[in-house]
């Protein structure tokens, strides 16, 4: 591959040099300061494809030895692409930023709130334009509350009649807000009409902790080792109004979980996904892409702090309901009914700390080594 010299004042004007001459196969194997500005060494891609051609008439063992020696220049030769690409994306987030840096403000609190690129990058794009950084905000906030699905105070589960079940991961809050609900169902149809029942046999102790909760609500509870007998359970509960059954914490991918809800379903029970408000996205997007029988959510644990973006962008992409809120220890106190403004307005104060901060000077790096990693994905 032959080699060609660029000299420019700056980088971006040795890059369209570049591809001005060489065209969109140009490769740049070397860039240094130069007096009086930058240099570049960069060559062409088929000018190497042409010296592949020649090898292949060559002897078998020498055209052997060239065939592994190209395999090596070529694997060399996309890891330059490879960091052209991340110089050119980083190139273009600042060009960005100076041209439309209202877009790019949505764009980053949108990311920095916990919100999926898929959607900050969807939201920056439809941004109406003269927008200040003020109206903007403005905007992007009645976007997101229009695309969040809440239920109304009487809708939160136990108001009505009917049988309602927490799933979700362990550790997410489940029993203590089964308590939340159970206590304010109690409010609502007398605690002589309402029974506490829990299918969560694997976790120690937490068929007793929903247990003493009953016993503070004067409420029936029962205990079963497995959920298979929850339909036969529940028809010993005709008499009450309002059944609340706890469910054993699983992954979305353990075959007991589908053996759980499966269960759930035949007995009639009304399942509500339960999340931390600070959960992952991935896990999120786990539970709502293989369950499509969840009929809600709840987000819990809002009074812990965290990013609760990528929870809300998941309710949003699958258009699933926000049944209510959990906003700390006290039963019933700290249940609330879902109202889309206050959770997106705590979504978007929200901010990281500390080492995770994404500061100004990270987002070109950023944009550059996403751009990298796809060179090197094309190219493999």
């Amino acid at each position: 591959m032959k080699l060609r010299r660029f000299l420019a004042p700056d980088a971006r004007s040795a890059l369209e040099q570049i591809r001005r001459e060489l065209g969109p196969d140009a490769v740049v194997v070397t860039s240094r300061k130069a007096p009086g500005g930058v240099e570049f060494m960069a060559g062409r891609y088929d000018e190497l494809e042409g010296g592949r051609q020649e090898t292949a008439a060559q002897e078998t063992s020498v055209s052997e030895r060239q065939t592994e020696d190209g395999g090596l220049v070529w694997r060399e030769l996309a890891r330059l692409r490879a960091l052209l690409a991340n110089q050119l994306a980083g190139f273009a987030w600042s060009a960005e930023k100076r041209r439309h840096p209202v877009r790019v403000h949505v764009l980053q609190k949108m990311l920095a709130a916990g919100f999926s690129p898929r959607l900050a990058r969807h939201l920056a794009a439809g941004l109406p334009r003269r927008y200040s950084a003020e109206q903007a905000d403005a905007w992007m906030r009645q976007v997101l509350i229009r695309n969040l699905r809440t239920a109304t105070a009487e809708d939160m589960p136990g108001m009505r009649p009917g049988v309602w079940a927490l799933v979700g991961p362990t550790g997410h809050g489940k029993t203590t807000t089964l308590a939340k609900l159970a206590a304010r169902a109690a409010l609502r149809h007398g605690p002589e009409k309402v029974a506490l029942v829990s299918v969560d046999a694997y976790r120690i102790g937490a068929q007793a902790q929903l247990e003493a909760y009953a016993r503070m609500m004067g409420v029936d509870f029962l205990g079963l080792d497995d959920a298979g007998r929850l339909g036969e359970a529940l028809a010993g509960l005709k008499a009450k109004t309002c059944v609340m059954v706890d469910s054993a914490g699983f992954a979305p991918g353990d075959e007991r979980f589908s053996m759980q809800m499966a269960a759930l379903g035949q007995a009639g029970a009304t399942c509500l996904l339960t999340l931390a408000a600070s959960a992952q996205g991935s896990l999120a997007e786990r539970f709502m892409q293989g369950t499509p029988s969840f009929a809600g959510a709840i987000i819990t644990k809002l009074d812990e702090g965290g990013l609760c973006g990528a929870v809300l962008d998941c309710l949003m992409r699958y258009r699933l309901e926000l049944s209510c809120l959990s906003t700390g220890q006290r039963v019933p106190e700290d249940m609330h009914a879902a109202n889309a403004g206050y959770v997106i307005d705590r979504a978007l104060r929200a901010r990281d700390s500390g080492s995770f901060v994404m500061r100004e000077e990270d987002w070109a790096a950023y944009a550059g080594l996403e751009a990298e990693q796809d060179a090197l994905k094309r190219s493999a």
